[in-house]
């Protein structure tokens, strides 16, 4: 398969095309999904907090110059996030893996097949953008954070986001499942295990933050 018939395959036939991959793991294709899902992040992090006008100050710092920290934060948080957790992610899955008997290599395989079980994240980065476009200018008070937070997070269109972000954790692990047997060469039952985890995981540390400005 060339590089565009993973891209569909992923989408329309992962089992028979994270095989492929395994056999023929081309780890520049794998970095490319992984850098457009990067530059989408960059850029949802850029018009999240391009709708926010902020007030307010902390120990005599002015709003604005907070703002400037916080999307500069923001923008480098998302390329970080991106590059190392692909690493990251890899190597946990290919540790976890090993309790399972797995014969597969972290490198270039399993790295490559993770980084293309990144194909939804880029789906929901788009979506996520066009609805954050669609969001009403909010004003953040930094003395009353938490209530602006739990107001944002209450809003029709904040919440279809975090439906939209669920739906693509879910169809990001379905790929990875099928990354993980045939990558790593084990059973199914063990490639479940793996992904369930890192799949409940990812709920904590993904949704958590939303459930708690809500319940406060």
């Amino acid at each position: 398969m060339n590089f565009m018939e993973r891209i569909t395959g992923m989408a329309t036939k992962p089992d028979e095309t994270t095989k492929d991959i395994a056999r023929e793991p081309r780890i520049e294709e794998g970095l490319m999904v992984v850098g457009v899902y990067m530059i989408f992040s960059i850029l949802a992090a850029y018009f999240s907090f391009s709708r926010i006008t902020y007030t307010g100050s902390i120990r005599g710092i002015e709003a604005s110059t907070l703002a400037l920290y916080m999307m500069l934060g923001g923008v480098i948080g998302a390329i970080l996030t991106v590059l190392i957790g692909w690493v990251i992610i890899t190597g946990v899955v290919h540790v976890l893996s090993m309790f399972f008997g797995a014969e597969g290599k972290f490198y270039p395989n399993m790295l490559t097949l993770i980084g293309f079980t990144a194909i939804p994240l880029i789906v929901v980065s788009i979506i996520s953008i066009a609805l954050t476009l669609m969001m009403p200018v909010a004003v953040y008070d930094f003395s009353q954070g938490t209530q602006v937070a739990k107001a944002t997070y209450s809003n029709p269109i904040a919440i279809v986001s975090t439906i939209v972000s669920l739906l693509g954790s879910i169809w990001t692990a379905y790929m990875m499942f099928y990354a993980v047997k045939n990558g790593e060469k084990i059973d199914a039952k063990g490639a479940l295990a793996v992904v369930g985890l890192l799949f409940i995981i990812n709920l904590l540390f993904t949704f958590g933050s939303v459930i708690l400005a809500l319940l406060a």
